[in-house]
C-alpha cells in the first residue's frame, strides 16, 4: 500500500482512538486507567468497587446471565471487554460516571461500565453487544462508517425493557431512524424523542439481520 495511502489512515485510526476522549473525558479515562482505580478483581475477571460477598456473586451471576442471553440470540460472544460495576452514581474515585451504564472504546480496548441505576441483564447485554461489535469490525469501521442507529438497534436486540417496545401505529415511520447516523443525532432531544429513536432502531435493525442472515428474532 502507498504512503499516500498509509498517511490518512494512520490519521483516522488517531482520530478514532482520540474521540472517545475528547467526548466523555472521564468515562474514557476510566477506560484507560482502571487497573489503577484500586478496584477490586472477581473471578470472572470483571471489576468492582464493591468488595461485599453479595454484591461480588450478584454482579457475577449478571455477567453469566447477560453472556447467555447473547448467545441464545447471537451465538456465543467472541469479545472480552473489561466489566466494571461501581455502586455510587458519580462513579468511583476521580472518574465521573454515567449513573446508569456506558460503554467506552479507546483504540481496541473495549470497557464496559455498570452503574448502580443499570445493574440489570438488559442493561448489561445491550452494552455488551456494543463491545461484540467494535471487536468485530474494528475501531475504525466502527466510529467511520458503522451508522449509530444501527449499532443502537443491534445491542437493543437483548434489550427487552418494554419501555422501548415500538408501538404498532409507529412502525410506518421506524425507517426515519436511518438518518441518525452520528451519536449527536441519535441522542439529539428529549427522553422520549431518545426513547422512541432506541425503539426505531431496535426495529429496523431486526428487519436487516433478517434479511441479511435470515436472522429471527
Amino acid at each position: 500500500m502507498p504512503i499516500s495511502t498509509l498517511r490518512p489512515l494512520a490519521a483516522a485510526a488517531l482520530l478514532a482512538t482520540a474521540l472517545p476522549a475528547l467526548a466523555q473525558p472521564g468515562p474514557a479515562s476510566a477506560c484507560l486507567f482502571i487497573y489503577h482505580a484500586g478496584l477490586h478483581t472477581l473471578p470472572d475477571g470483571s471489576l468492582s468497587d464493591d468488595a461485599s460477598p453479595t454484591a461480588q456473586q450478584r454482579y457475577s451471576r449478571l455477567l453469566r446471565e447477560a453472556r447467555q442471553r447473547i448467545t441464545d440470540t447471537f451465538g456465543a460472544p467472541q469479545a472480552s471487554p473489561l466489566v466494571v460495576f461501581f455502586s455510587q452514581p458519580q462513579g468511583f474515585g476521580r472518574y465521573r460516571l454515567n449513573a446508569v451504564r456506558s460503554a467506552q472504546f479507546i483504540g481496541s480496548r473495549a470497557c464496559v461500565l455498570m452503574g448502580p441505576k443499570g445493574q440489570n441483564v438488559d442493561a448489561l447485554a445491550h452494552e455488551l453487544v456494543h463491545a461484540e461489535i467494535h471487536h468485530r469490525a474494528g475501531a475504525l469501521k466502527r466510529w467511520l462508517q458503522l451508522p449509530t442507529w444501527f449499532d443502537e438497534g443491534v445491542a437493543m436486540q437483548v434489550d427487552y425493557r418494554p419501555r422501548y417496545t415500538l408501538p404498532a401505529d409507529d412502525a410506518a415511520k421506524a425507517s426515519q431512524v436511518r438518518q441518525l447516523n452520528s451519536f449527536g443525532a441519535f441522542f439529539a432531544g428529549d427522553e422520549q424523542t431518545v426513547v422512541r429513536n432506541y425503539a426505531r432502531a431496535r426495529y429496523e435493525a431486526a428487519g436487516w439481520l433478517a434479511r441479511a442472515v435470515g436472522w429471527a428474532e
